[in-house]
């Protein structure tokens, strides 16, 4: 299946594909007809819900209150719940932005649940004040909805008006989604004052594609500004003006959902989507203003953003101060010390955030704060120490990835720090993880690249360099002749599996460190024992150690044992089972798993049958697997190795065919006899 990108820069070049179109539906009413939950259940057998349309438009006005220009976005939605597991659809929310300067408007909110009962359709209307806020972070923030009585064959209304004055956050559109919807559809109405970037991504050709022009006249105050996350203000004469706009119609009809498959990164960001991110404003007889023409314009307006490059510059005077109780001129031992005094003084909040919201002498002095703010910090502290460091945004995996390498200020969610030291490779730092470590990055910001935003260095930043995750399984065991095994094991996590281990550890309790083998052998553990450790070569290390018993574990069959040939390390399936797939496979990161076994047998014991050696690879993906019969038992060795994080869609069935095998590969079983 192929992939569709088209891009709309300034003139917004588009193909004219003039078709009309109707609403698949009236607002606010459903009648007996429409209210045919047995049709959609037929026509969709295996979806939980279906979105019947769901429309926008998108117009720009002159808001003569806060004199300045908004977007004015209005969204109606119908959806039919089929089945229980659809229920959930009956919650609902509305995203909108609020910093100190303001915040989005969601006004003339209307809902209703249409039932069916015998044959009238009764209506439950719901109301603005039954939502409630919930905080997104980032300045983001949502409208929640839980809508009364929703159940199997409910049809949900949805329809709003959102009033925004950041016009940085024009909002983009999502044409498709994990269920079926039979018409989408999105219509902009475009002022010449304001060049946006948009790009179409998706797996489907549009069904309308329109655009045309016309003149209209907005009431104009001369001494606007717009800007990112905050606005300045206004005063002056007001003027009349004429401009041409364009109106965009896009329309996308009978989509099928796109499921979350195994090992997706987020789905999001394969679902066909109009993406808008404002480039640059131009009104008459005044100098063009620009946010994202170019990256070095990206640089320079955020480094001058009082809750960035400002935040970083004031925060110098509290770091400075902290620099002195430092101890060390090793470079490295500063970066260590740097990293751990930030995270023991300021605690992460979980809000992840491109911008602060605090000044640095408030986020101090509460011992917490968000990712931008803990992060800045971290910056200036270690270029307090005479350290090179920089800071770096980032998007989160959950935030979606960046929609194209062209500059932009909205996709950001997140800020890290990058120190540089002489003769090294740049080190990546995070300070609000439970276990900060130099050069290693939490799995939720693994997710691409990054860019370094500094008044000398503006580049690209590899997210995903670090990410070795190495583990080593040995067990020695003992197996008795009515197939209980008793033994010893001990797990060594290297690089960055070690790092992520950390982060799930408590000094209380790390038995759910064992959780997986638990679950799947029924093993009784104890004495468990951890070790954290840096090896003699800065190699990070975790190392556990714990006895157990796994009664019955083996299946006794008169004077025969039978057990799985990798024992309770076999992986049974393939987790890959459709025949295609449209967006990659994305695993979290790359991968050396090995494990061995040492496996003394009853003294009235014999082999019958031992697997011989299995082995299988594709390009960076491969396994082995190696049976030996020893004195007085059985020694199996495997490795696993997934060296790459990403399979590309055209490579799917090649690494598909190559999991098959690996599951083939896990099938076979150990027999033996007992005299």
């Amino acid at each position: 299946m192929k992939t569709v990108f088209f891009t709309l820069l300034f003139v917004f070049s588009l193909y004219s594909n003039v078709i009309g179109s109707t609403p698949p539906f009236e607002f606010g009413r459903a009648s007996q007809e429409e209210m045919d939950v047995e049709y959609f259940r037929n026509k969709y057998p295996d979806e939980p819900a279906v979105i019947i349309g769901d429309i926008a438009d998108c117009k720009f006005n002159f808001n003569n209150e806060s004199r300045r220009f908004q977007f004015v976005f209005e969204r109606h939605m119908r959806l039919m719940i089929l089945r229980e597991e659809g229920l959930s659809y009956g919650d609902f929310s509305i995203p909108f932005y609020e910093s100190e300067s303001g915040k989005e408007n969601i006004r003339r909110f209307r809902a209703y649940v249409h039932n069916l009962d015998g044959d009238r359709v009764r209506t439950t209307r719901i109301r603005p004040r039954e939502g409630f806020e919930n905080d997104l972070g980032n300045n983001w923030k949502e409208l929640v909805f839980a809508f009364p009585n929703v159940r199997v064959g409910s049809i949900i209304e949805v329809r709003y008006e959102l009033n925004s004055d950041f016009l940085f956050n024009m909002r983009s559109w999502r044409f498709q989604h994990q269920i079926p919807i039979l018409h989408s559809e999105y219509n902009v109405n475009m002022p010449s004052f304001f060049n946006y970037l948009a790009r179409f991504k998706g797996f489907f050709d549009l069904d309308v594609n329109e655009q045309r022009s016309s003149l209209q006249t907005f009431r104009y105050e001369r001494q606007v500004s717009i800007g990112y996350g905050s606005q300045t203000g206004t005063g002056g004469q007001t003027y009349n003006i004429s401009a041409y706009s364009t109106h965009f119609k896009w329309i996308a009809r009978k989509l099928d959902g796109m499921k979350r498959e195994p090992y997706t990164d987020n789905i999001n960001n394969y679902l066909g989507t109009m993406f808008f991110e404002l480039i640059s404003e131009e009104f008459p007889d005044q100098p063009p203003v620009h946010y994202t023409t170019s990256w070095e314009y990206a640089a320079n307006y955020i480094l001058n953003h009082k809750d960035f490059g400002e935040y970083l510059q004031n925060a110098a005077a509290v770091t400075r101060a902290l620099a002195l109780e430092n101890d060390n001129n090793d470079k490295r031992k500063k970066v260590e010390w740097a990293l751990k005094t930030i995270h023991e003084k300021i605690r992460w909040n979980r809000n992840a955030s491109f911008l602060a919201g605090n000044t640095p002498d408030r986020v101090l002095a509460d011992g917490s704060g968000n990712s931008a703010e803990i992060n800045l910090l971290l910056v200036s502290l270690l270029r307090s120490l005479g350290l090179e460091a920089y800071p770096v945004a980032a998007s989160t995996v959950r935030n979606g990835a960046l929609f194209s390498d062209a500059p932009t200020l909205s996709q950001w969610n997140y800020v890290i720090a990058q120190v540089r030291l002489p003769g090294e490779e740049p080190l990546l730092l995070d300070a609000t993880t439970v276990f900060p470590y130099a050069g290693y990055l939490p799995q939720r910001i693994i997710n691409g690249r990054g860019r370094v935003f500094d008044r000398q260095v503006n580049e690209w930043v590899n997210l995903e360099n670090n990410i070795s995750y190495n583990l080593h399984k040995a067990y020695e065991m003992e197996l008795d002749s009515n197939g209980n095994l008793n033994g010893t094991l001990v797990y060594t996590w290297k690089d960055f599996g070690a790092y992520s281990i950390l982060q799930e550890m408590s000094t209380a309790d790390n038995d759910h460190l064992l959780d997986e083998f638990t679950n799947e052998t029924g093993a009784r553990i104890n004495d468990i024992i951890v070790e954290p450790a840096i090896a003699d070569n800065d190699t990070l290390m975790v190392t556990l150690t714990a006895n157990f018993r796994i009664p019955a574990y083996a299946q006794v069959l008169g004077d025969e044992i039978i057990m799985p040939g990798l024992l309770f390390e076999t992986r049974r399936d393939n987790p890959f089972t459709l025949e295609e797939r449209l967006y990659p496979v994305v695993f979290p990161y790359n991968a050396t798993y090995s494990y061995s076994f040492f496996l003394k047998l009853p003294e009235n014991a014999s082999i019958d049958y031992l697997p011989r050696q299995k082995t299988a690879r594709w390009g960076r993906f491969s396994h082995q697997f190696n049976f030996l019969e020893e004195e007085g038992g059985i020694s199996i060795t495997g490795v696993i190795e997934n060296l790459t994080r990403t399979v590309n869609a055209n490579q799917y069935r090649n690494f598909r065919n190559y999991m098959n095998r690996l599951a083939e590969n896990n099938s076979d079983h150990i027999i033996i006899s007992l005299q």
